[in-house]
């Protein structure tokens, strides 16, 4: 397993939800798909949208690094500096979405119900980079998703259009009927990979 050091800001799927069952069927059907080979997946209850990315790899931050922190500052320096930060912080924490189509055959693309959850995940976003100092270039353009699991080896261009085909099928088998999904709090987690976060502070809480 590789391993990525980092933190973040994300939502977990409410794993009650009828859209995280049909995200788990929708995992499972890919795993028994001839895409499959191209693929490692998540485990389950770590289905996720990210809505603000922070520091992150090995060497760390090789995705971007926090004004007025030390360049040799660790991941825990940098992780309790952030959360010092977002003690007080306030905003709205609880979004609409819904899912829009494949990304990648392992990525499902969401977007915002409404411009109304929209302009909050607009705000929330420049809300955190302003309290991290982690200002991005993709701060208007970051497109949310869910990854069911990540691209480990590439696909022919043959293949990777089967796959995608394959992908969009499914997509429409088990998420093309479900209308709008209520995204659980932000939190601020730390992760060694992707299998796992761990939660250092729910935002507003």
């Amino acid at each position: 397993m590789l391993q990525h050091p980092g933190n973040t800001f994300l939502c977990h799927i409410d794993q009650t939800s009828e859209f995280y069952q049909a995200l788990c069927a929708f995992q499972d059907d890919l795993k028994a798909a001839q895409l499959a080979n191209n693929y490692i997946f998540l485990p389950k209850p770590s289905f996720h949208m990210t809505v603000f990315c922070g520091v992150s790899g090995s060497p760390l931050g090789d995705d971007g690094w926090p004004t007025g922190m030390p360049n040799s500052a660790t991941l825990d320096q940098v992780t309790q500096q952030f959360s010092k930060r977002l003690s007080n912080w306030s905003g709205p924490t609880e979004f609409i979405v819904r899912a829009d189509g494949m990304s990648m055959p392992g990525t499902v693309r969401m977007v915002p119900a409404t411009r109304r959850d929209a302009k909050m995940l607009a705000n929330l976003r420049y809300s955190l980079q302003e309290a991290t100092g982690l200002y991005r270039v993709d701060i208007d353009s970051y497109e949310f998703h869910i990854s069911l699991g990540y691209l480990k080896r590439w696909y022919s261009e043959k293949a990777s259009e089967e796959a995608m085909k394959t992908a969009d099928r499914l997509f429409c088998k088990h998420l093309g009927n479900l209308s709008e999904q209520k995204l659980d709090p932000v939190e601020f987690c730390t992760f060694e990979t992707m299998h796992h976060f761990e939660r250092i502070r729910l935002l507003g809480g």
